[in-house]
């Protein structure tokens, strides 16, 4: 079962889709603009499909019929649009390019497409939770020396816990006494409101990778359990 948002559906001229792991590999990703994931803070803005694959981890376009999408096994998808659906971007937001920009840098390609941030709508489809992210000590520390400091510094009781949140009989078992439990989307929120993107414009799909094994392909599951890699493959297009 693919999963959807309930402000794109709005948005007349918008599809998109957050697919399953089961529809992500029947899916034909040589619809959608190959980029190379990096993990970093780049965009595409695509006027014109490039002739060498570029390493970004998002495109943004205001093309007619040019479906674009990412694709991620715990990190955060993020399908983009203007409220007028005349600029639409997908955008592959892990823990790095978060903590590196990404979030902002949307934002600033939005702008520069003449669309203001309070004009933006945010999908986050399915991603891995604090129910199953465990993290270590020194991972806090790390965040303190990206870009995102003053923001994680401010607000460290809301993106770390000594105990996983609202757990279910499928999250992650704790590794280590001394590891926290990271909110990986909550540190995306907290950006996504600082650019001034508007509370009402912004919808989180709460489904965690980790704990839905049938459904979603997680990596830090992989890591624990031995498995096939499996991915989902998230995508937008405006069709006027």
């Amino acid at each position: 079962m693919a999963y959807f948002s309930r402000l794109l559906n709005d948005i007349p001229g918008i599809r998109h889709s957050f697919l399953n792991v089961h529809e992500s590999a029947a899916f034909d990703k040589s619809r959608l603009v190959d980029i190379k994931q990096v993990h970093g803070a780049e965009l595409l803005s695509l006027t014109e499909l490039p002739q060498q694959r570029p390493h970004v981890d998002g495109v943004i376009t205001s093309l007619t019929a040019q479906q674009i999408g990412i694709v991620t096994a715990d990190c955060l998808p993020l399908l983009m649009a203007s409220r007028d659906g005349r600029v639409v971007a997908s955008v592959h937001a892990g823990w790095r390019g978060t903590a590196a920009g990404i979030v902002q840098q949307s934002v600033r390609r939005f702008a520069a497409s003449g669309v203001e941030a309070k004009d933006i709508v945010v999908a986050i489809g399915p991603h891995i939770r604090a129910c199953c992210y465990e993290v270590s000590e020194s991972f806090c520390d790390g965040l303190l020396q990206t870009p995102a400091r003053e923001i994680v510094s401010r607000h460290l009781s809301a993106l770390f816990f000594r105990e996983p949140q609202n757990p279910n009989a499928l999250s992650a078992s704790a590794r280590e006494n001394s590891h926290q439990w990271f909110d990986l989307p909550a540190f995306c929120l907290l950006q996504l409101r600082e650019a001034g993107i508007r509370d009402e414009n912004i919808e989180v799909l709460e489904k965690c990778t980790y704990c839905t094994p049938d459904e979603l392909g997680s990596y830090r599951r992989r890591t624990h359990v031995p498995a096939t890699k499996t991915q989902q493959v998230s995508w937008i297009v405006k069709e006027r």
